[in-house]
């Protein structure tokens, strides 16, 4: 058993939801090549084989990008923290508004203990650190500003070509792609998961203007869809949404042959090949902007509701006359109507957000990371991993219930997917370093705050 326990034992074990190159899969599998390259064993796995993963491999330290954004995400930092092994998480979604009402709902999520387990939990910026400490001061020495993974990606992995996209697609046809960023409307409808803790957050004249706003936001891309046949749209649906189309905002456009509705599609190469991007609210907008592409908002009943500062960068459009307008003009001018104006706004909300554009944050992650591995301090096990019997049991149970939420999406898990994007990954990475004169010695250098 003492020789299979070594065998077994890996440095880190990252826990995602896909192995298709989403928002979450991206970010992890940046940072575990980094420290792949850096000499350290790592395994990618399925989250919903993670108690599976976590007695199996026996990792010095689980790494998950969001550990509180779902149920099985908390129950797994929890899980591996009382086994005694170290644990690092990330904010997936790290644009805090500055509300220190709503912070509670970005920090803890699903963790109803309002415990951080976790050794280290990483922030997208100083600012978003600086709320929570304002709250939480007896987190200080738990929470690190990483700066924004994500927007690494843009830096380091090469964007698709238009013409292959498309061909891929069999609209290969169409000349102008217009993308839009579907907002999750899903949490203020009463039949899903989230709507108990919306209606915590929102007060009810809020949530009646989201599900106008979702109505009206559909009218507008409707129009648009059938007023330019000539023009494709690519419709990507948020990865959280529950619900489909109808909570999309994009219920009946599917009808449409100059429609694409993509959800497990990489949003890069979504907003690589489009002109520009349309989205409701959505951090995408800076992703585009890292792209080159220029941006625009759809509010149809104003911008001055709960949300992060992203919309300062980009103007809004309420109806689609508006909307119709700026397209002519942009396939005319090259230009969004009033976006240029907006140059000096979308500087100090970069800077606001992901606090490093330098491509890498992932390299901020991964040291901390080294550092924790390295580190003599060890954590007592605790006796109460033993009251995570029956959840490791039904986790196990419902993989295997075909057809069951838990079964799709263990078994829609293609390890192949994941190594095949891994390595690519990890390609790019050593041209990056290698185009910047950046030695794994020059690398470790490189720190959070």
């Amino acid at each position: 058993m003492f020789t299979i326990y070594l065998m077994n034992r890996i440095d880190v074990l990252n826990l995602e939801w896909t192995s298709y190159p989403s928002r979450d899969r991206n970010i992890a599998s940046l940072i575990c090549n980094y420290l792949r390259i850096q000499g350290y064993h790592v395994v990618e796995e399925s989250i919903f084989n993670g108690f599976y993963a976590i007695n199996k491999y026996k990792p010095t330290l689980l790494f998950i990008t969001n550990g509180v954004g779902a149920r099985i995400n908390f129950q797994l930092v929890k899980y591996a923290s009382l086994k005694g092994i170290k644990v690092v998480t990330l904010t997936s979604e790290g644009n805090f508004k500055d509300d220190i009402n709503s912070l509670p709902e970005f920090l803890w999520g699903w963790n109803k203990d309002h415990c951080l387990y976790e050794d280290v939990n990483m922030q997208w910026s100083e600012r978003t650190r600086k709320l929570i400490l304002s709250r939480f001061p007896e987190l200080k020495k738990k929470i690190k500003v990483s700066g924004a993974v994500g927007f690494d990606y843009y830096k380091i992995v090469p964007t698709i070509e238009k013409e292959g996209f498309l061909k891929k697609h069999n609209k290969g046809h169409y000349y102008k792609v217009i993308g839009v960023g579907c907002w999750d409307f899903s949490p203020f409808n009463r039949a899903d998961h989230r709507y108990e803790s919306t209606v915590k957050t929102y007060k009810s004249d809020v949530i009646a203007r989201f599900v106008k706003d979702r109505d009206l936001f559909n009218h507008v891309i409707q129009n648009l869809v059938k007023n330019n046949e000539d023009i494709l749209f690519v419709l990507k649906e948020h990865p959280g949404n529950t619900m489909g189309y109808y909570e999309s905002a994009i219920d009946g456009c599917e009808k449409y042959d100059n429609v694409l509705i993509l959800k497990q599609e990489s949003i890069v190469d979504c907003i690589a090949i489009s002109d520009f991007w349309i989205s409701y609210e959505s951090t995408t907008n800076i992703e585009a902007w890292m792209l080159g592409k220029q941006t625009c908002l759809i509010n149809p009943t104003g911008i001055d509701f709960p949300r992060a500062n992203v919309y300062r960068g980009t103007p809004n459009y309420k109806t689609a006359e508006e909307m119709q307008n700026a397209i002519n003009t942009f396939y005319v001018t090259h230009l969004l109507p009033y976006f240029l104006e907006l140059k000096d706004e979308r500087s100090k909300v970069i800077h606001d957000i992901i606090e490093w554009e330098d491509g890498l944050n992932h390299v901020r992650v991964g040291n901390q990371i080294i550092s924790l591995l390295q580190s003599e301090c060890y954590k007592i096990k605790s006796l109460k991993r033993l009251l995570f019997i029956p959840l490791k049991l039904r986790y196990a149970i419902a993989i295997r219930i075909k057809n069951s939420y838990s079964y799709k999406k263990y078994h829609n898990f293609d390890i192949q997917e994941l190594q095949l994007n891994s390595k690519s990954i990890k390609e790019a990475l050593l041209l990056f370093y290698k185009n910047r004169g950046l030695t794994l010695n020059k690398l470790k250098n490189i720190n959070c705050k």
